[in-house]
């Protein structure tokens, strides 16, 4: 009978030490909102204030709330210890269908070595992917983020005005002409009166209609 090999070394996964596997959103402290580009949003698909601690982190969010087979995220996630080197990733998310991430961004996504390895195989052993991602491939959608977060930001603000009547309607309207534009939805020159229109097509586009 042949073993499998494992995917990952279990003595470089040993390296990294954690109190708790459990994911959930670290805060950040005065001096670090002092010294790095903090920026907040109240968000959907992650149920607190969410805190970033760069332009780019940002508007990946913004990316991750506009798929739609991302499920949650939680950004700053874990605090472990590899040798006496203190680390939280940048960004945990949940999908459909598929591993669990932990995710760092980084310039060119160069990451040391040292950390990127050993952490690496101990996601592995906890069965979740361990990825670094680019800033640059970030900032190449950044008009699609942007986008995205502002829709964030307006389903926060109306999330009392739920209309399912305004949701069918506008489904109707898709099903009967296929594509087209925004203003065959909402009147640009009275936008109070297709207030609700406008809120549902939101919400639609964002559960990935």
């Amino acid at each position: 009978m042949t073993i499998p090999k494992l995917l990952f070394d279990p003595a470089l996964a040993r390296q990294v030490k954690i109190d708790a596997l459990v994911p959930y959103q670290h805060l950040t402290g005065p001096r670090f909102k002092i010294a790095y580009d903090f920026r907040q949003q109240v968000m959907r698909k992650h149920p607190h204030l969410c805190e970033f601690h760069s332009r780019a982190e940002h508007l990946h969010a913004g990316l991750l709330e506009g798929d739609p087979h991302v499920t949650s995220y939680i950004p700053q996630l874990f605090q472990l210890r590899i040798g006496k080197r203190v680390y939280t990733p940048d960004c945990y998310v949940a999908s459909d269908n598929a591993p669990h991430r932990v995710l760092e961004l980084k310039p060119r996504a160069e990451m040391d070595e040292a950390l990127q390895i050993p952490l690496t195989a101990f996601f592995a052993q906890h069965g979740m992917r361990f990825e670094v991602i680019s800033n640059e491939s970030v900032f190449e959608r950044e008009i699609e983020a942007q986008n995205w977060l502002e829709i964030v930001r307006i389903l926060y603000l109306a999330r009392e005005f739920e209309d399912p009547q305004a949701e069918s309607d506008v489904l109707a309207i898709l099903h009967e002409k296929g594509p087209c534009t925004l203003g065959d939805i909402i009147d640009p020159g009275d936008r109070e009166r297709t207030f609700f229109q406008e809120m549902a097509l939101y919400r639609l586009l964002h559960r990935g209609h």
